[in-house]
């Protein structure tokens, strides 16, 4: 998920720096998350892409997340092939095949 960032990030301080950004980013997911379930009912439509958008800063920060996201759209084959790019989907496939 994050392995690019493993050579940058060997700085103690800059591990501190990356644990807290995670952590806001988390907070933020998941602020987002509560904020969007009640819009999905109300009349104005911005419920569903605030959603979204809470699920991909969810899978950035978290790798819980990330695993439980990713394997929910792996078990759902049209929604995975459609936004498989933005949770790093094309690496799994290539790493099968190759």
């Amino acid at each position: 998920m994050n392995e690019p960032f493993k050579d940058r990030w060997s700085n103690p301080l800059a591990g501190v720096l990356l644990v807290l950004v995670r952590g806001i980013g988390a907070v933020v997911g998941l602020f987002l998350l509560v904020i969007s379930i009640p819009l999905t009912i109300s009349p104005i439509p911005l419920g569903i892409p605030l959603f979204l958008v809470s699920m991909i800063l969810l899978a950035a920060t978290s790798r819980r997340a990330h695993r439980l996201i990713t394997g929910f759209l792996k078990r759902h084959p049209k929604l995975w092939s459609r936004v498989k790019h933005v949770f790093g989907g094309d690496h799994d496939d290539e790493a099968k095949s190759g």
